[in-house]
């Protein structure tokens, strides 16, 4: 009941941050301002949005059948990759990742603990990525105020140095277990075993980048996995009538990608708006009518691609979005009572 309780609030939560952003992006923007940019929309480079979005998806399975140690073929790795995509759009608390661990976890050699642990190691890989291309591009935008850009480079650099910690800590884990336990015991009213548990749990996610070949492998297919994605927010902007460079595009893909990270509704709706948004007219100094209008175009592309190619998944794997929903919410809940008895 309680894990219930938790994850209705979680629900609603997400829910409300989704409403009150989109509330803020028609407070602030004119919905005249998005309509006449889209009017005049170049609707061929559209298309192009939706091949890179495609890539990426391609590219993304590629890397994690190679997690997989190529266990298993590549059709079944990225039909089950986009069901799980598929669930992210319709429902929340971001269960497609689970539902992929679930269902690549019921096709041997594969178990569930495998899955669900490559799974955990590409959202970490994306978002250490993420962190180190954001300051990087910022300081590659010219319209970005020389300081702003020498402060981004300097935040770049320094992340890149904390990642490359982190990757030693990972080759590194019974000493970075004591170092945890000992920093840890020092906070009063905090469950230290727990939390080096967690800590482990991360370096573990990092085991992959502790071999020098299958490290250079993954950070290799990494950033093939997001050039895509840069170069399908390129052609969208482009399609606004906006002049992007490939650095604008970079930044806007980080930002995108940081701000689903807070609680939405499913499909992140009203977060990514928001945070495209923001990261093109605040930060890059973009019109407001096709920044929206962008915002808006992207979003659509990406749910109608990804939906399609989670509907051509089930077909193809035989499963059904129902029995893919009841086993991977058993199984959630199951991890989620499991986690409160350590906490």
């Amino acid at each position: 009941m309680d894990t219930n309780r938790k994850q209705r609030g979680q629900f609603w939560l997400g829910m409300a941050v989704s409403l009150i952003c989109l509330a803020a992006i028609f407070f602030f923007i004119e919905p005249a301002e998005i309509v006449a940019a889209l009017e005049t929309a170049r609707w061929g480079y559209l298309g192009l949005t939706a091949v890179g979005i495609i890539l990426f998806l391609l590219i993304r399975a590629i890397r994690w059948r190679f997690m997989l140690n190529n266990d298993i073929g590549l059709a079944p790795t990225f039909h089950i990759q986009n069901i799980g995509y598929l669930v992210n759009n319709f429902l929340p608390l971001r269960l497609g990742d689970v539902a992929q661990a679930v269902l690549i976890g019921s096709v041997p050699p594969v178990t569930i603990s495998r899955g669900l642990s490559t799974v955990v190691v590409t959202r970490i890989l994306d978002m250490l990525f993420m962190v180190i291309l954001l300051p990087f591009t910022l300081a590659a935008v010219d319209v970005v105020p020389v300081q702003v850009q020498e402060t981004a480079l300097f935040v770049g650099i320094l992340t890149s140095v904390a990642v490359v910690i982190l990757v030693i800590a990972a080759n590194q884990r019974p000493l970075a277990r004591r170092i945890a336990t000992a920093v840890f015991a020092r906070i009063g009213r905090l469950n230290t075993a727990a939390w080096v548990q967690r800590i482990d749990d991360l370096l573990a996610g990092l085991s992959s980048l502790t071999s020098l070949k299958s490290g250079l492998i993954l950070l290799v297919t990494t950033v093939l996995t997001w050039l895509p994605i840069i170069a399908a927010y390129y052609f969208g902007l482009t399609a606004v009538n906006l002049t992007p460079t490939l650095a604008m595009a970079g930044f806007v893909v980080c930002a995108a990608a940081l701000s689903v990270a807070a609680p939405s509704s499913p499909g992140q709706i009203g977060v990514f708006h928001a945070g495209v948004i923001f990261a093109l007219t605040t930060i890059l100094g973009q019109p407001e009518g096709p920044a929206a209008s962008f915002a808006f175009l992207y979003h659509a592309i990406n749910l109608t691609t990804t939906t399609l190619f989670g509907v051509i998944g089930l077909f193809a794997t035989g499963a059904t979005f129902r029995h893919v929903i009841d086993t991977t919410r058993q199984f959630a809940n199951r991890r989620e009572e499991k986690t409160e008895g350590l906490s």
